[in-house]
């Protein structure tokens, strides 16, 4: 016998709200995850386009795959939670650290800066997250120093596999975290340069409502 810890409502909802995203943005896909970041089990997984199973030959093979688990992807800001944690975790920031947010800043003749190049002047770490701010997550990765950071990303399991009991999981591309260069340090902070499956910063993520422990 085969129990999944799919949960039928749950699913239903989660496929038609990518369906919903989809005709609202336009997107080539949509993907989500749900899962109980107490145990791993996951309660709905979809990708939208999919296939009907119940017309299996008839459709279009390249929807066969499962981009939540084999796909792999710049994650962006959702990677700022995991920097704060790590910020947190260290000792390196408390939730009324502040610094002096210019809007950007020059690393290894790079120009780095917030999604909108404007400054917000002195902001504390809770505004970091509210406003997400480049700069803000910047300063904690900085600070900590790029060993630090680096040790922390790998024990979110960034650039591992989850184990998940599904085929084809892909492998994130992390060397960037091994950079001797503060700008590939400093932009992974914010989730650029580093690529990971959807199912890996989902189980990333989880640890934060899980007393920093990872599930499988």
């Amino acid at each position: 016998n085969i129990i999944t810890s799919i949960e039928p409502g749950v699913q239903l909802f989660l496929e038609n709200e990518l369906k919903s995203i989809r005709d609202i943005w336009g997107s080539d896909g949509a993907g989500g995850v749900i899962i109980d970041p107490s145990t791993g089990e996951i309660v709905a997984l979809a990708w939208n386009p999919t296939f009907d199973a119940n017309s299996f030959g008839e459709s279009d093979v390249s929807l066969f795959g499962n981009p939540i688990v084999e796909g792999v992807y710049e994650m962006g800001s959702i990677i700022k939670p995991l920097t704060m944690a790590a910020g947190l975790d260290t000792g390196t920031v408390t939730a009324d650290s502040t610094y002096n947010d210019a809007g950007f800043l020059f690393l290894n003749n790079k120009r780095i800066s917030n999604y909108d190049n404007r400054g917000r002047g002195v902001v504390n770490m809770q505004a970091v997250l509210n406003q997400s701010l480049n700069t803000g997550v910047a300063y904690v990765a900085m600070k900590m120093g790029n060993q630090k950071f680096a040790e922390y990303m790998k024990n979110f399991g960034i650039g591992t596999e989850t184990g998940i009991d599904l085929p084809n999981e892909g492998r994130g591309l992390v060397d960037n975290l091994d950079s001797k260069r503060d700008i590939e340090i400093v932009t992974a902070s914010y989730g650029q340069g580093i690529a990971m499956s959807p199912i890996v910063i989902v189980r990333a993520l989880s640890a934060l409502a899980n007393h920093g422990m990872l599930v499988t």
